[in-house]
């Protein structure tokens, strides 16, 4: 969801800045527009061919299969599939920054509007960078406490041994019937 959400946040300020406050974007403002509109496209495009393309993976009998592009690609004992778990550190390491960028920029963009009251680009691109940031924090936060993170391995790939595939907890038992089988952090 990540890259969806950065993705919207650089397609948002390419056309703020596009667009202008005084309807007139000199050379600079055309060219930070063109790299955000690119940036954007790109990012946006990368998390719809990440969602066509999801891995799933579903209870067959013992075993657990894995199904890539729709296609049964592997077929594994539940134990081959590793838990991995962010820890407090590491959620309060991108938590912080993001929220704290979040209210600054929130606050910052909201005051520029009060203050020029003509719904400039820049503090409409300030508000947007601050909304993009609350998003971010709360699509990891319910990223991190709404689903398991399961390495799985991949067959076949030059580049990656594992993929992380996210499943809904409300999901995990009918996978594993015992949750003691998924190994943490490396093989059980």
């Amino acid at each position: 969801m990540q890259p969806g959400i950065w993705g919207a946040l650089f397609l948002l300020v390419a056309c703020l800045l596009a667009l202008g406050g005084a309807g007139h974007a000199n050379a600079g403002e055309w060219q930070i527009s063109a790299v955000s509109a690119a940036l954007g496209l790109g990012l946006t495009g990368y998390e719809v061919w990440r969602r066509k393309n999801r891995t799933v993976l579903v209870k067959d009998g013992e075993l657990i299969a894995v199904f890539r592009k729709g296609r049964l690609d592997l077929v594994l004992a539940p134990g081959a599939v590793t838990r991995v778990k962010a820890g407090p550190v590491l959620m309060l390491q991108v938590g912080i920054p993001l929220g704290l960028c979040a209210a600054a920029f929130t606050s910052i963009g909201i005051l520029g509007l009060l203050r020029d009251g003509s719904g400039t680009g820049d503090s409409l691109a300030i508000l947007a960078l601050g909304l993009g940031c609350g998003a971010s924090l709360a699509s990891a936060a319910w990223t991190r406490f709404s689903c398991w993170h399961l390495r799985v391995p991949v067959k076949g790939s030059r580049w990656l041994a594992e993929e992380t595939v996210l499943v809904p907890r409300s999901r995990i038992r009918e996978l594993f019937v015992d949750d003691a089988r998924v190994g943490t952090e490396g093989r059980p």
